[in-house]
């Protein structure tokens, strides 16, 4: 018998194949179990310019595609200034420090494929989003782990506010976890697990609070 059907066998006894074929390369640190999906809370914005600043720098000042709720692309910075003003002068706060928007991040390890995050990004961010707010998303393939700045405006369509309530963030790493899997990619969204992926730099994750 050959040395790679004995390897073979013993993976499969080790339990170290999954039941879905995954397209996350082959990794020490992965061939346990599915590497964890991360959503976070990066910031927001109070301001038209701060928006504008946040959409130059996701977009890489329109080096990078910009992509919104209703699958328009933007490239020309001209265009994302002009929606920056929009959603800076549209909100039915009257708080000096409204937030007009909220930043998040959905990442996976390094060895992911980009356009199966950006798929999942795409297609979670429709069902959860859509139907009541505006955003735009762009895809960063810059560091290790390929990631996905999801951008919301906080007034919605209905003129609620968006307000994230505590526990929000991991129903939202059950559903990116789900679209992955749609992708063909094995992962976990682990509640109240013990310690982060290696590939999570830990000083970046932020606490959030959601009030209705």
């Amino acid at each position: 018998m050959s040395q790679l059907l004995n390897d073979r066998i013993s993976g499969l006894l080790n339990n170290d194949v999954w039941h879905k074929a995954n397209r996350i390369k082959s990794s020490k640190r992965y061939t346990r179990k599915p590497p964890e999906v991360m959503v976070k809370i990066s910031g927001h914005c109070k301001s038209a310019a701060h928006i504008q600043a946040h959409f130059d720098y996701i977009s890489r000042k329109g080096q990078l595609e910009i992509e919104d709720e209703q699958g328009n692309s933007y490239q020309d910075t001209s265009a994302l200034h002009q929606l920056a003003q929009e959603w800076g002068a549209d909100t039915n706060s009257n708080k000096k420090n409204a937030r007009h928007s909220t930043h998040i991040v959905l990442s996976m390890p390094d060895g992911t494929e980009p356009k199966a995050v950006k798929d999942a990004v795409r297609s979670f961010a429709k069902k959860t989003f859509a139907h009541n707010h505006q955003y735009v998303m762009a895809l960063h393939t810059d560091t290790d782990s390929p990631h996905v700045h999801l951008t919301v405006k906080n007034l919605g369509f209905d003129g609620k506010r968006l307000h994230v309530r505590k526990g929000l963030p991991q129903v939202w790493r059950e559903r990116f976890a789900k679209e992955m899997e749609r992708q063909g990619v094995a992962t976990e969204a682990t509640r109240y697990f013990s310690s982060w992926p290696s590939y999570i730099n830990k000083t970046e994750i932020q606490e959030c609070n959601y009030l209705e």
